[in-house]
């Protein structure tokens, strides 16, 4: 009897050609692998930028809505600039709350009738007026040593001190305007510490509060930041310490500034451009400035 003593195996060509295929394979599978990792790290990168700078002009928007109408400057660090100029920052005074005053002589309905006090408009002068749509539940947002502006027409006269555009408040008590002693029908009247006189009336009847601690609102770019701060009505456009980082690479940013009027918003167009890592995004936004002056 014979006995096969023959072995079967891989000859050395077939290994080689088996990992130069695995080696082509890896390779592929690296290549497809890492550009599958670059469009997700490219996507995310796009995300953040996207977020980082919606979040900015949420925020620039937001508190536009509270800014004291005609108080908006864009400049440069310098004066304000006018007209289709444009600005990398720029700042405003933020108000604590409005109403309407009181602007018809004469007096309320009650026994016996009580004096209505008028806003002091010029030629008038006086030390109080009487708020409107107030009372003891709903009271005006003020208290002594905030401001009372009147028809703000310009963003210079409003930071420039006491002055026939603002005065201080000296207190702020409850009128019973019917004579009931009941609080809940009073209404809200701002005393002056002496007589003083507001330049112009407002035609919506309107005032503003705005407050006592000097404030003025700042948005600035710094390099490839951008930056709010808190800054005073001597130096509006010089930056303190009191600074907080918004948003990180920013390659450009500018500001414009419209005006509006009795009919119209006023309108701040913000045009940012962020980029990272070959990643880049541009956002022109318009937010509107409400002028109820």
């Amino acid at each position: 009897m014979m006995i096969s003593n023959r072995q079967s195996g891989f000859t050395l060509v077939e290994i080689i050609i088996v990992i130069a295929i695995m080696g082509i394979i890896g390779g592929l599978s690296t290549l497809i692998i890492g550009r599958s990792l670059d469009a997700y790290a490219a996507l995310e990168r796009r995300e953040n930028l996207q977020t980082s700078i919606r979040l900015a002009v949420e925020r620039m928007s937001r508190e536009l809505r509270h800014a004291l109408p005609n108080s908006i400057c864009v400049n440069n660090g310098g004066a304000c600039i006018v007209g289709a100029g444009t600005g990398t920052q720029f700042y405003f005074v933020p108000i604590k709350d409005s109403g309407r005053y009181q602007d018809r002589p004469g007096a309320y309905i009650a026994p016996p009738p009580i004096l209505r006090d008028r806003l002091p408009v010029f030629p008038r002068n006086d030390d109080r007026f009487d708020v409107l749509s107030t009372n003891a539940a709903n009271p005006i947002n003020a208290s002594a040593n905030d401001w009372v502006v009147v028809y703000n027409l310009n963003n210079s006269d409003v930071y420039l001190g006491a002055n026939n555009v603002r005065h201080p408040i000296n207190a702020v008590v409850l009128k019973d305007i019917h004579n009931d002693g009941l609080a809940a029908t009073d209404i809200n009247q701002i005393q002056f510490a002496g007589n003083l006189t507001f330049a112009k009336p407002s035609f919506t009847k309107r005032f503003h509060i705005i407050d006592n601690n000097n404030q003025v609102t700042l948005f600035y770019l710094n390099g490839t930041n951008l930056y709010r701060d808190t800054t005073s009505f001597a130096n509006p456009n010089t930056a303190t310490t009191n600074t907080r980082l918004l948003m990180q690479n920013v390659q450009a940013c500018t500001f414009s500034y419209t005006a509006g009027n009795q009919t119209r918003s006023g309108l701040l167009r913000i045009n940012i451009t962020v980029a990272e890592q070959g990643e880049t995004i541009q956002v022109i936004h318009n937010a509107h400035v409400y002028n109820k002056s």
